[in-house]
């Protein structure tokens, strides 16, 4: 029997050398080794091939006469998962087969030190969509003067097409697309940020511009140095040093140059204006010059808004079209008036922070009379009835309530006199300015001889707004009349300061 085996051994041998193909299951192999399952349209579960298993990979790697040899790896070996591997002599390393990838439903067991997607050599990263270039990381290496080798990166769909890169002249670098359709047409344009779709869409040769948003600075091709910070803000612009912050601020803007918007639809209609600033919701929606400033919350025109500017006139212009405070008017500061005043006017404070125009000698003039002759009573003290007004700079004396009412703060000259008919006694008579229904100062006489009465008084006084000023005659005489003949009796006001 033993005799047999080696005779059959033998002739194996024999035949393997004299043939260049073998077969197992089959007497016509079709390659150097040809294995044929025993049904194959109903295979036995023994059909196939047992590759070498292996718990571990060997502690000393096989050499250059193993390449290509193949094992299956049966547990887990530090960061490799069961599965085929081959050896690769060149990398000094077991290579997985199928499976050790990454895979279209997922991996597991992934280490962040070791795992990755990318390449292991100085070589760019494009991703793809549906066979469109959807992502890209170009080489980031960069010398001492910050000239990049490429330095553009991307991710979206249809987005940093295929710029024209010059590392010499660095065009076509440093650029980064995030989102859909994102400067899809760029060439020479370098350090440009777009992200959000259709973000400088059009952009082809445009330089350092930042767009954050969907659609903006859509139809710039090769401005430069412009900055657009939310949806479709300076969507229309093809121009330079632009700066939008907010949804369609600088919408319509086209060829406008140097302009300056913040906040919602700021600037909206202007597209060829140059040098504006507009800063609020909606703050100078309307205009369509240049060099305005316009600082509102509203739509408010130039004769509205809250602030509003003109930096193209010499001197430049700055106005405010609402009421101006100078600090808190109830604490310390004050509040300027709202309107112009007229002419020759100028601007007094109260002393409570109000501030209004004067004239500047709108001081209290004023000259009153009797309308008729008055009769006294025998009682004493009594108020002389003025009521008629030569003259009032300021319309300060009550003709019903027969007083001066001071509307101003200072010091007032007071100048009076009365005239009786004839009398023949040697009564008591007296004249007297009252303050705020008091007696401030008085001049008196007795009567002599047959004549008129004939009294004056004239003073100094301090009022203040409110205070009034009445004059009063001193009287014990029955059927005495003060005469209303306008050089005899008088009432008159002259504000000194």
């Amino acid at each position: 029997m033993i005799s047999k085996k080696i005779i059959f051994f033998f002739f194996l041998i024999s035949y393997l050398k004299s043939s260049a193909q073998v077969g197992v299951n089959t007497t016509t192999p079709s390659a150097q080794l040809d294995i044929v399952s025993s049904n194959q349209a109903t295979p036995s579960n023994t059909d196939g091939i047992l590759i070498p298993r292996i718990n571990a990979f060997p502690v000393t790697n096989p050499t250059a006469s193993q390449q290509s040899m193949m094992v299956y790896l049966t547990t887990t070996s530090g960061s490799n998962q069961p599965g085929f591997y081959y050896w690769d002599n060149t990398s000094t390393s077991w290579k997985g087969i199928g499976s050790t990838g990454w895979a279209l439903t997922g991996n597991s067991g992934t280490s962040t030190l070791t795992n990755f997607i990318g390449t292991t050599d100085n070589r760019d990263l494009v991703f793809k969509r549906n066979s469109a270039r959807s992502g890209y990381i170009g080489d980031a290496t960069y010398d001492a003067s910050f000239k990049y080798n490429n330095g553009n990166t991307s991710f979206g769909a249809n987005s940093l097409l295929n710029p024209t890169i010059s590392v010499a002249a660095q065009t076509g670098v440093r650029n980064v697309a995030i989102g859909s359709n994102v400067m899809p047409s760029l060439t020479s344009g370098n350090t440009n940020v777009g992200v959000g779709d259709f973000a400088l869409f059009s952009n082809t040769s445009g330089v350092a511009n930042t767009a954050l948003g969907s659609g903006t600075l859509y139809s710039n091709s090769t401005g430069t140095n412009n900055v657009a910070i939310g949806r479709n803000s300076l969507t229309s612009a093809n121009s330079n040093f632009n700066t939008a912050v907010g949804f369609a601020a600088l919408r319509t803007t086209s060829s406008g140059q140097s302009n300056t918007a913040i906040g919602f639809n700021a600037g909206y209609t202007n597209s060829t204006g140059n040098g504006n600033i507009f800063i609020g919701n909606q703050a100078g929606y309307n205009e369509t010059t240049s060099n305005k400033l316009y600082i509102d919350n509203t739509t408010a025109d130039a004769n509205n808004t809250l602030i509003y500017g003109d930096l193209g006139t010499t001197p430049k212009v700055f106005r405010t079209n609402s009421q101006l405070q100078i600090g808190n008017p109830a604490v310390s500061g004050y509040a300027l008036p709202t309107t112009r005043g007229t002419n020759g006017q100028i601007l007094q404070t109260d002393g409570a922070g109000a501030t209004t125009w004067v004239d500047i000698n709108s001081f209290s003039l004023v000259r009153t009379n009797l309308s008729f002759n008055q009769a006294l009573n025998t009682s004493g003290w009594q108020k002389i009835n003025f009521d008629t007004t030569v003259f009032d700079t300021k319309g300060e004396f009550n003709t019903t309530a027969n007083r001066f009412i001071a509307t101003k703060a200072g010091y007032y000259e007071i100048n009076a006199g009365f005239h009786t008919d004839n009398q023949s006694n040697t009564q008591y008579y007296s004249i007297g300015v009252y303050k705020n229904g008091a007696l401030y100062q008085m001049s008196a006489a007795n009567h002599s001889n047959i004549g008129v009465v004939n009294r004056s008084i004239n003073c100094l006084v301090s009022l203040n707004i409110g205070d009034y000023i009445e004059i009063f005659a001193e009287n014990y005489q029955s059927s005495v009349y003060i005469d209303s003949y306008t050089g005899k009796s008088y009432f008159e006001i002259k504000q000194l300061k």
